[in-house]
């Protein structure tokens, strides 16, 4: 017969038993809601638990194009293109408008950038930036310094993302990765700069041809606070990646009297990311309500959009909802903005969708806000959860880009005009990586320069 245990050894194995499930989950939660308290053991706690995911995806994917993470299931598998069960319908061939379309390639092996112009679904030219090179650089730049954070795994080719792409005169593309250093490669794809600074989220152009990017400060004084603190900041980048204006969100929301905001409210009072700065919108020109060089924020994890002067240093506008954890607001004219709400809340350890995504118009001269295109987005089924972007064209249409599905979606209030996806084979689609939908007055300065471009690396598409 078997030697019995002791019932104190019995009782002493129990007790250590619940002592570790009590000590893991503590260091778990830490580690989830951004307290951070558990350091070293919090980062094990969150790594075990991601076990069962890892041996599952070891098991069941290890043969699927979808252990690429870039590489996302097909929801959508009656389009394929422009197409729709084998049919591509008028709105297509009269839409008269280019798509910068960044996305993973299933050609490739990587995120490319296309330029494809709708009417004949024509892909005119397509980037190919050097991801290898990028990475080498990135290196030599100081990227084994960076935050402990930082997914350096992301700067492979399977997985490195070629965000919110904005398209230059001269055919040069630039671009970031998602917090990585800003980007610029020319139109034969050859790295021309990479800055200093850690960007991420959207790129836009001012009135004088500078770029709004979002970036990271790094190391910050916020530290104190918590020390994985991240400190979300606007910032001015000239075309040769050299930074000439920059001021830190936080900053700027304790200068303006908004504290309470900033750490008054959320899932701890001192979380690690209070900010998550999505996307800077510029004004162009002069309202009654703005001025040429204030900008737009969108402050995701407060559900929060602001109006700021920088030369000023003052918030002149501010509105917490009826949006949730929203991403891309976009001036529509001298009253009007719009904001893509993804309908989120944060349920710790991730988000959840509450309802289908939507797009508010935000009134300044009727003090209004409304949500023309709710219905024809739930008919849809459109439930952008992390991302995602609309931009809305003359005339009323919109064009909504869903990143997690792939799918992007021009619509009218009540219809859906056309559907796109990029396809990789039978069952996956590309992730997309903050695609424009550009007019043909803003693509036809760049045209001949594609069009005469000999470069052997790129996709060129001539009549």
């Amino acid at each position: 017969m078997g030697k019995k245990i002791e019932l104190w050894v019995l009782l002493l194995v129990i007790w250590f038993g619940i002592v570790f499930i009590i000590v893991f989950t503590w260091s778990l939660k830490s580690e989830l809601v951004g307290w951070k308290r558990a350091g070293v053991l919090g980062r094990i706690a969150y790594h075990t638990s991601n076990l069962p995911t890892l041996t599952r995806d070891l098991l069941f994917y290890k043969k699927s194009p979808k252990s690429t993470p870039l590489i996302i299931e097909d929801r959508w598998p009656e389009i394929n293109g422009f197409s729709k069960n084998g049919i591509i319908n008028n709105a297509v061939r009269n839409d008269k408008g280019y798509l910068l379309f960044s996305a993973y390639s299933g050609e490739k092996k990587q995120s490319t950038v296309k330029l494809i112009r709708i009417q004949d679904q024509k892909t005119i030219f397509e980037w190919v930036p050097n991801i290898d090179e990028i990475k080498k650089i990135h290196k030599k730049m100081g990227l084994n310094n960076l935050p402990d954070d930082f997914d350096l795994t992301s700067f492979s080719k399977s997985r490195y993302r070629t965000i919110h792409p904005l398209l230059m005169d001269d055919g040069s593309i630039i671009f970031n990765n998602f917090s990585s250093y800003l980007v610029k490669i020319s139109k034969c794809s050859e790295i021309l700069w990479i800055s200093d600074i850690i960007t991420h989220h959207s790129l836009e152009m001012d009135s004088s041809n500078n770029i709004w990017a979002s970036i990271r400060i790094f190391p910050t004084k916020y530290d104190t606070i918590n020390e994985e603190y991240v400190d979300d900041a606007i910032a001015l980048v000239n075309v040769d990646g050299e930074v000439i204006y920059k001021k830190s969100v936080t900053e700027m929301l304790l200068e303006n009297g908004y504290q309470g905001l900033l750490w008054g409210v959320g899932p701890d009072a001192y979380e690690y990311d209070p900010i998550h700065l999505n996307d800077i919108q510029p004004a162009l020109s002069k309202s009654k309500y703005w001025d040429v060089g204030d900008v737009f924020l969108s402050i995701r994890n407060k559900s929060t959009i602001l109006l700021y002067r920088p030369r000023t240093n003052k918030i002149l506008w501010l509105k917490t909802g009826p949006w949730f954890a929203q991403h891309d607001v976009n001036i529509l004219n001298d009253s009007q903005i719009s904001v893509f709400d993804n309908n989120t809340i944060r349920v710790l350890p991730e988000e959840k969708n509450i309802g289908y995504s939507n797009v508010y118009i935000v009134d300044f001269e009727k003090d209004s806000i409304t949500s023309p295109y709710s219905t024809i987005l739930e008919e849809a089924g459109v439930m952008e959860r992390t991302e995602g972007r609309a931009t809305l064209l003359a005339g009323g249409d919109a064009i909504i880009d869903e990143k997690s599905t792939g799918r992007l979606l021009r619509i009218s209030q009540d219809d859906v005009r056309w559907e796109f996806t990029s396809r990789v084979d039978s069952n996956s689609l590309g992730m997309g990586n903050w695609s424009r939908y550009l007019t043909y007055d803003q693509v036809k300065a760049v045209l001949p320069e594609l069009e005469n471009c000999d470069c052997t690396q790129n996709v060129i598409g001539k009549d």
